[in-house]
């Protein structure tokens, strides 16, 4: 049966990425294409029926959800961290950022070929951004989607929450404002989005993305309540 999810779903080094270098992750290595053919590197944690796609943030790579993608294990949760095209071990491409919905579309697909009936969709910055468009976009349509200081003005995400119709969470930290009002932001993509099943949260202070999930224990709470009620 593992040799059956792996050749249908282009796992292992049939999918031609090469051994992967990263030192946060030594096993659950993942191969894939996206639709358009490029080749994509993420690496599985834990099982489970239901699974969480994690997105990062830009000048970055999969690592950085590594801690967190561990705690989703721990929970019960197949937890698939992503590297985007152009970044870790995922194949460069041309103007990379225009098709990150589309590698977030791929790793679900691969999670639903691993066994996950549920699947979610949890980014950070602009990987909040891609899972916002991925989400209004994946079929069969996913279980939810989590957006942590995502961007309004990044990869279309405002637009295409106006037909994001799957639950879907946005958390920002109120003073985080390095490069924009996050909150605003935040604020403008909730009352855009056309779910019925909608939430925002403003948390006390500046945590970004990724940072959110380790240094802010009401953030984690209210992304762990949805997946679970979800």
């Amino acid at each position: 049966m593992a040799a059956l999810a792996a050749s249908a779903l282009g796992l292992g080094a049939g999918a031609g990425v090469s051994a992967f270098k990263h030192d946060c992750a030594k096993t659950g290595e993942l191969r894939f294409r996206a639709a358009d053919g490029t080749r994509l590197a993420a690496h599985r944690f834990g099982k489970g029926t239901a699974a969480v796609v994690l997105a990062h943030q830009t000048r970055s790579d999969l690592c950085q959800w590594v801690p967190y993608a561990r705690r989703l294990a721990g929970l019960g949760y197949l937890a698939i961290a992503l590297d985007f095209r152009g970044a870790g071990e995922s194949q460069n491409a041309p103007f990379p950022s225009r098709r990150y919905a589309g590698d977030v579309a791929a790793a679900a697909k691969v999670a639903r070929g691993l066994g996950a009936k549920k699947v979610f969709l949890v980014g950070a910055s602009i990987g909040a951004s891609a899972v916002l468009v991925a989400g209004a976009n994946v079929r069969p349509p996913v279980d939810g989607v989590v957006s942590l200081s995502g961007g309004a003005g990044f990869l279309g995400a405002d637009v295409a929450v106006k037909r994001l119709t799957v639950p879907v969470l946005f958390v920002a930290g109120k003073d985080d404002t390095g490069f924009g009002s996050y909150p605003d932001e935040a604020q403008q993509l909730y009352d855009a989005t056309a779910s019925p099943d909608k939430t925002l949260r403003i948390v006390p202070g500046v945590d970004h993305g990724v940072q959110l999930m380790s240094r802010s224990r009401e953030a984690r709470a209210l992304v762990e309540d949805f997946l679970r009620l979800h």
